[in-house]
């Protein structure tokens, strides 16, 4: 048995926060005591919190419910049951990377996805880290064909964001809003990124893989490396939620939102972008580089850019380097 089946053996095991034996674990998996302390090790690096006491073994600090694709499948809406085809993955690199390495491989069915239980490499924008813990949050990833060319991919994760952003809401959470170009914010704190990668062919073809990392029970220890305020959909819900529902939800959300931007384009999403919008008619600043721009937020136009108004006019600003920010934030 490789170790990953070992260590995937083995969360199953922990997983209802029960004690379980050093004896216990080394039988199960047919390993020797020292072997199962490594063991233990691998799952703490990869963000677990576990309890070790002489005489009754390991546990976790709390019960996981691991990501099942029947389960997933059964709580979609009907539309989205069969098809497209969707993976459940213990740990991997990078949910995005996966999907790459597949697309690269053969070719995928629009919609396809795949849901990580934990991340070893995961990333935000401009490079940033994700934190990835095992087990607690959601780590999704879709490809998407884009019949037009890579410019059909401009407004990709602002209809993304105004998809889980409704989804959130549908779910019972209030003060749920969106941030240009790629958050979605419960009460001014970050629970969601979105990451868009594009490939392209040299006959022009292209396709993006849209990356989602929603915080779902993040776990106090680990969220303490993260350099901004966020939360957890579970901090938020009215009332605890089925980690593998609210996975099926977001799944069929996501799809339908990608559905209609490939009919419709953004216009699709102009107007619930400004109902969810968290900075629209507030005083922002842009960070490019060493360059610092001060204005009102306006929304975006029909693709995707931000609209700032200084005394200049109303500006339009696009992705890649730009970061926004309120004006009297430090950072």
């Amino acid at each position: 048995m490789k170790q990953a089946e070992r260590l995937d053996q083995l969360i199953t095991l922990l997983a209802n926060g029960e004690f379980h034996s050093g004896q216990a674990i080394g039988e199960s998996l047919a390993i020797s005591r020292a072997a199962v302390n490594q063991h233990i090790h691998k799952l703490e690096e990869l963000g677990l919190e576990l309890f070790s006491v002489t005489g009754r073994g390991y546990k976790l600090a709390r019960p996981i419910e691991l990501l099942q694709a029947r389960v997933i499948e059964n709580e979609s809406p009907e539309k989205w049951r069969q098809s497209p085809e969707f993976e459940v993955k213990s740990v991997v690199d990078s949910s995005n990377d996966r999907v790459k390495e597949l697309a690269k491989e053969g070719p995928l069915e629009a919609g396809f996805s795949i849901f990580a239980e934990a991340q070893t490499a995961g990333r935000g924008r401009r490079g940033k880290k994700w934190i990835s813990p095992f087990g607690n949050n959601l780590y999704f990833s879709v490809y998407w064909p884009l019949d037009e060319g890579i410019h059909g991919a401009m407004g990709l994760s602002l209809a993304a964001g105004v998809a889980l952003a409704e989804c959130f809401t549908d779910l019972g959470i209030e003060g749920v809003s969106v941030k240009w170009p790629n958050d979605v914010y419960i009460r001014g704190k970050k629970v969601t990124g979105i990451l868009v990668d594009l490939e392209t062919s040299p006959e022009g073809a292209a396709h993006s893989i849209i990356g989602i990392g929603i915080n779902l029970t993040m776990p106090e220890h680990v969220g303490a490396s993260i350099d901004q305020a966020w939360t957890d959909l579970n901090s938020e819900l009215p009332q605890p939620m089925s980690r593998n529902h609210i996975a099926a939800q977001v799944r069929a959300s996501v799809l339908s939102a990608l559905q209609q931007y490939e009919q419709h384009g953004l216009a699709a999403f102009q107007q619930s972008w400004r109902r969810y919008d968290c900075f629209l008619d507030k005083p922002v600043k842009l960070i490019m580089g060493q360059r610092v721009c001060l204005g009102t937020c306006r929304g975006i136009d029909e693709n995707g850019a931000l609209l700032v108004e200084d005394e200049q006019g109303v500006r339009r600003y696009f992705g890649g380097e730009v970061s926004l920010r309120a004006q009297d934030a430090t950072n």
